[in-house]
Order: C-alpha cells, then structure tokens, then sequence
C-alpha cells in the first residue's frame, strides 16, 4: 500500500509538470490510512446499494443516503473504469470486523461493504445508510465513509464526512493527524456537498456529492 510520504511527494511532482493542474485548483482528496477496520471477510453481496440484502425481508437500520460523485485525474479528465471499494459503520457505529470489540449491535440486514467501477465519465453512486459515530479508545470517531480508489496509474484511500459532522471534528485525533500535513483550507474537501432536491433512486434519501481527484486516472 502507498504511503502517505509517497503520495503527497508524487502529487507536489506531479503538480509542477507543465499542463498538469495544480492541486489546490482540483482540490486533490485527503489520503488517509485504510484504518483497522477494513473488511476481512467481504459480504457475499458487494453491490452499489447496501441497504438491502437479497432474501431479507428488512431493510438496513437508519437513514438511507445516496453518495455520488466523479473519478478525476489531476488535469481534471475522467478517471475512466476507476475501481471503488467502500465500507463503513452501520447506525448504530457498529463495523462488522472482529476486531470491533464494542457492544453496539450489528445490523445483519446491513450489506457494510461494496465494490463498484466508475463509469466512462467518472461518475459512480451507491445506496448506504448514514453512519454513526463510535468510540475509539478513550475518545470518539466522526462518523464517516472509507473509500479504496484505485485508477489505472494511482491509488487514494480517503475518508467521507458528512456535512454535521463538522463540529465533532476537533475532538477527533485521527482526523486531525490525517489533516495536519495539508493547509487549513483543505479541511473542506473531505466533506460531501448536500445537494438540493431529493434522490432519484431513492425516494425521500439525502444525496451528498463528493469528487474524488487520483493524481493520475
């Protein structure tokens, strides 16, 4: 797995090629560990909509959500065909990963994990439920969605917070270490932008946009 010394050395590189855009103009994501709670046995169902699992008669527990966005490059191009592996904690801040050792409750109609391809314009989406906060030792992640990107020439792994999550940052360690080496402006990119209007493929459900932008596609 990249490093973040590796990746942030290659984005100023490749940042100073001629025609390259500048990072700061493409707002270039956040790379952030993979975390302890990547999947180590993936769900037999990997689909863009984990609230639903096929043969149960529930649903998923909580507030459905539609997260959508782009694949880019750094010059702004398609990140054609990018491979998207995302996972999370369900509502109750519960990851199904033996090594969350809380006594929150799992949702067994919570899919937790998908796996998808971006399409020919860079354009991905997936069904989720709003995640919790939960308790990492002796204080309390945001809540949050992981994201495993890879491209035909990059790998970003990155985190997504929703936009009331804001205020509980400061009292996140994690997040801060994974923001202490960008500027303070850099703050906004890891954030989903609420869009107005209601979600087509999910009647009533919030959507969030959230590019992401690989150093190259």
């Amino acid at each position: 797995m990249i490093s973040k010394r590796d990746f942030l050395t290659g984005s100023a590189a490749l940042a100073a090629l001629p025609g390259t855009a500048l990072a700061e103009d493409l707002n270039l994501s956040i790379f952030t560990d993979l975390g302890p709670f990547y999947p180590v046995r993936k769900p037999a169902e990997v689909d863009a909509d984990l609230t639903r699992l096929a043969g149960h008669k529930s649903r998923a527990k909580g507030k459905v959500i539609e997260v959508t966005g782009r694949v880019l490059n750094l010059r702004g191009e398609p990140a054609k065909g990018a491979k998207l592996e995302v996972w999370q904690a369900n509502a109750a801040g519960k990851y199904d990963h033996p090594g969350d050792t809380s006594d929150l409750p799992l949702d067994p109609d919570f899919q937790g994990y998908a796996s998808f391809v971006a399409g020919a314009d860079g354009r991905y989406s997936f069904l989720t439920i709003e995640p919790a906060d939960y308790p990492a030792a002796a204080f309390m992640r945001a809540a949050h969605i992981h994201f495993d990107v890879t491209g035909s020439g990059s790998r970003l792994v990155t985190q997504l917070y929703l936009p009331n999550t804001e205020a509980r940052l400061a009292n996140d360690p994690i997040f801060q270490k994974d923001l202490a080496p960008y500027p303070p402006e850099a703050k906004s990119r890891v954030f989903g932008k609420r869009r107005a209007g209601a979600s087509k493929a999910e009647a009533g459900a919030d959507v969030y946009d959230y590019d992401i932008i690989l150093i190259s596609g």
